[in-house]
């Protein structure tokens, strides 16, 4: 899109349509997303096209249990009918494209169209999601019918993928527009999927859904200002809690125990933050107001300093355009929910069914809210221009991953691939999680400290970051098969 003349805005909904097929158990037009965009002289503006919570509630719900294996570690998640939130992948893309894009809704879909008519070979890590996600693929005929051959094997990366009905799809919502997929027949699809058969979406749900617009959460860390996801989306808020903690302390080099210990320490603080001040009240008004309140802030520091002083599937892109167009997406699908759209290869999502997205147990949101979310898109801005363009998948990992992705370019000035690529830690529910690549005094430091699970190579656990600077150079994370384009015209 950028070589045809197009805006980041373009590229970037040209990339989310064709994640899908890419990156397949990672994202769907069926999930939701947010996409945080910056142009020059404009204030920036956060697009919240995640999943709402729908209105009606089924007695008998098709909702089920399955784990998914990351090799060192199990997750557990839920699928089924119940399971799907309403999407808003695609009237994202559709309001942000023509609110900000300046080619075509036809051009832009046309890549997603080609590729999946022509069909494409998934990379290696891809294919190794589509061997985690079996349960789920085989869930339902329709689901097992799209990611199998015909002798009934799972795709992997010697397959090539087609996905027909999904061209046909993108076809009619190029001349449609997004009330192909938000009313008529794909509406009444859907609820037929759902109604009277465990599943709570109805097609009235899919026409009253809204993009909303939201002012970013901003602040100053070091010489830059972070803007972020506002609630009530969970991940900016945190992102923004840590960095706070962090800020001003001794961290010495990357990987260093001052490092390390302060790292581990400002995420259990924003654990017991998140527990105490968040959970229960993120669709309040001004909630990141919290932020300004210094004494409760300095609370938190003063039980952060004294826990230091006791040491002895999601994707994301990012864009940068040289007219100075910035442009932040994270999209996600779950996991899946096993159901498939019919005559559209897509795939709905299972947001009610992830444990990170609801705290207060399944169902417990009430009707029609908008769900939270840990993803997070960022930028870091020095003035009015753009020095960073992050965001990352991974579910309760992404606000580490983000934090700690800033911390490499910003504190510890590496380079923006060695930023997206380092090796992190996680702390979570009382147990450290820790990559390779560390000291091993220092890592037997944190044993003494902390349950630790050691991961014996980078895994895609940790997140997967992907970025760009300023001066128009990108970073991948390997973790997840991430990949860089510098686009020269």
């Amino acid at each position: 899109m950028l070589k045809a003349g197009g805006n980041a805005f373009d590229a970037i909904c040209a990339a989310m349509l064709t994640a899908p097929l890419c990156e397949p158990m990672l994202t769907s037009l069926g999930g939701g997303g947010f996409m945080l965009a910056k142009s020059l002289g404009n204030a920036p503006t956060l697009y919240d096209f995640f999943v709402d919570v729908p209105p009606s509630r089924s007695k008998k719900k098709d909702f089920y249990p399955i784990d998914v294996d990351f090799g060192t570690t199990t997750q557990t998640f839920h699928i089924g009918r119940a399971s799907i939130a309403i999407p808003g992948v695609l009237k994202g893309i559709y309001e942000i494209h023509k609110e900000r894009g300046s080619l075509p809704l036809s051009q832009i879909v046309q890549p997603a169209i080609d590729l999946a008519r022509e069909g494409l070979y998934l990379s290696k890590m891809q294919a190794h999601f589509v061997t985690l996600l079996e349960p789920i693929l085989r869930s339902t005929k329709e689901s097992e019918a799209l990611f199998t051959d015909s002798s009934g094997k799972l795709i992997d990366h010697t397959h090539l993928f087609v996905n027909k009905e999904y061209a046909e799809f993108l076809e009619n919502f190029a001349k449609e527009g997004d009330a192909f997929f938000y009313s008529g027949e794909v509406a009444k699809s859907i609820e037929n999927l759902c109604k009277d058969r465990g599943g709570d979406l109805r097609a009235v749900d899919l026409e009253s859904y809204k993009v909303i617009k939201r002012k970013p959460i901003s602040f100053n860390f070091l010489d830059s200002t972070i803007i972020t996801n506002p609630p009530p989306s969970a991940g900016g808020i945190l992102i923004s809690f840590a960095l706070k903690l962090l800020e001003g302390k001794e961290l010495q080099s990357f990987g260093s125990l001052a490092h390390l210990s302060k790292l581990i320490e400002s995420m259990v603080v924003s654990a017991e933050f998140r527990e105490q001040e968040i959970n229960e009240h993120l669709h309040k008004v001004g909630l990141e107001s919290l932020l300004d309140k210094q004494t409760l802030i300095d609370g938190y520091l003063q039980a952060y300093r004294n826990r230091v002083n006791l040491w002895g599937n999601t994707t994301h892109i990012s864009v940068l355009d040289s007219s100075g167009n910035a442009a932040s997406a994270t999209t996600t699908n779950g996991e899946g929910s096993g159901v498939i759209v019919p005559k559209s290869g897509i795939m709905l999502n299972n947001m009610l069914g992830e444990e990170d997205l609801n705290p207060h147990g399944f169902f417990g949101w009430p009707s029609g809210v908008r769900l939270p979310s840990m993803m997070a898109p960022t930028m870091l801005l020095k003035g009015d221009s753009v020095e960073m363009v992050l965001g990352s998948a991974g579910s309760n990992r992404i606000r580490s991953a983000i934090v700690q992705s800033i911390l490499n370019f910003n504190y510890f000035q590496k380079s923006i691939q060695a930023s997206c690529s380092a090796s992190r830690i996680h702390y979570e529910r009382g147990d450290v999680f820790i990559e390779p690549g560390f000291e091993a005094a220092v890592v037997e430091a944190i044993k003494a400290r902390y349950p630790i699970t050691e991961f014996e190579s980078h895994s895609l656990f940790f997140g997967g970051v992907n970025a760009v600077s300023g001066n128009l150079e990108g970073g991948c994370d390997p973790r997840r098969g991430g990949s860089v384009v510098v686009v020269k015209r």
